[in-house]
């Protein structure tokens, strides 16, 4: 008999690793041990109990329905991530209990998500995510810590936008690259023109420069030739004329007689000379 009373009395329980418990003690006052237990091996009595809980870093998500500053709708996927603090277990399960997320950690989360996102616009919210994600974290670290719950990080997963606005916002997008696609063909096109004239006025002026240039050349040959003439009538005398003609022995001459005047004297040879 006694046999069987201290099988049934004597048992245990493990605490693994990533894990801590505290003992409940079901004949005691207090009933909970303020004794955080570290993973291990723990006998216990059959009417005792440890309870566990799991000190690494959890994850939840909430999608929060906001109100953005400018009054429009829009669901928020925010994910957050804690742990109990390890060596306050007692004073968390004692306060709280294991529901504390559900209790405290949830509820606060949502309330700071929807009071932060009210203060910025829809169209801000991109921008301005990892601000929101930063003051959220904060403010909740603030209150989680008066009931020893470690806030790890706060996270913004999605924001689904206001589809009408988004649309707007992706035709006012669409319009202005066209308007800029447009501003820059006009600068190509301007930039070619620029180029065409610039070549067209270096044809023109190349074509001036030659034409001045022979307009020049033959001014100067004219000018060169009238000089020429003007020297050589100035040599031309009749003596000069004269002497050359003497000094041809080839040539040929015929003397004219001449009158008054220097006209000359025709003679009709079919009339017998006096």
């Amino acid at each position: 008999m006694l046999a069987i009373l201290g099988t049934t009395a004597a048992c245990g329980a493990s605490v693994h690793p990533g894990e801590a418990a505290i003992k409940y003690r079901a004949l005691r006052d207090p009933a909970f041990e303020d004794r955080v237990l570290e993973p291990g091996y723990y006998p216990l009595w059959a009417w005792n109990k440890l309870v566990v809980y799991d000190v690494t870093s959890s994850e939840r998500d909430e999608v929060v329905h906001v109100l953005t500053a400018d009054n429009l709708h829009v669901p928020v996927t925010v994910a957050v991530t804690f742990h109990p603090d390890r060596s306050q277990l007692y004073r968390l399960h004692t306060n709280v209990g294991p529901e504390y997320y559900e209790k405290l950690v949830g509820p606060a989360l949502i309330t700071l998500v929807r009071a932060e996102f009210a203060k910025h616009q829809h169209n801000d919210l991109a921008r301005e995510s990892p601000e929101i994600e930063k003051v959220v974290h904060d403010r909740l670290q603030d209150e989680s810590k008066d009931y020893d719950v470690v806030i790890d990080q706060v996270a913004i997963r999605h924001i689904d936008y206001d589809q009408t606005v988004t649309q707007a916002i992706s035709r006012k997008i669409a319009v202005r690259q066209q308007s800029e696609q447009k501003r820059y063909e006009v600068e190509i096109a301007e930039r070619d023109a620029e180029i065409a004239r610039t070549a067209a006025q270096g044809r023109s002026d190349a074509t001036r420069i030659q034409a001045e240039g022979e307009a020049a050349a033959i001014v100067a040959r004219g000018r060169a030739q009238a000089e020429a003439q003007e020297a050589v009538a100035k040599t031309l005398t009749p003596e000069y004329l004269q002497f050359k003609a003497f000094d041809n022995h080839a040539a040929s001459y015929f003397f004219v007689p001449t009158g008054k005047g220097g006209l000359p004297i025709i003679v009709d040879a079919g009339k017998p000379a006096k």
